[in-house]
């Protein structure tokens, strides 16, 4: 679980950081408005894939770990049910 919060707040702070540069290059830009709302739209596109890829391979591990930890319940019962319920 502390891999899954740590790779969460990398996340958040890699998305502040592009927020933040983003604003830095907007007013410090040489361009013309037009090219660097193109410009912008491209990084905004790039990184929406990013975000994709990120939250995808996010669930992608909670849907593992929901089938191990599932697992275990099953397997957890099926030593109850076969101890005849008896408490060590």
């Amino acid at each position: 679980m502390s891999d899954h919060h740590n790779s969460s707040d990398t996340f958040i702070a890699f998305l502040l950081g592009g927020v933040v540069g983003a604003a830095v290059g907007v007013l410090l830009a040489p361009c013309s408005g037009e090219e660097t709302r193109h410009k912008l739209g491209d990084w905004f596109d790039e990184n929406r894939q990013k975000a994709k890829g990120f939250i995808e391979k996010e669930r992608e591990v909670l849907l593992a770990k929901k089938a191990q930890v599932s697992a275990a319940l099953e397997a957890g019962k099926k030593a109850y049910h076969e101890t005849g319920g008896q408490h060590s």
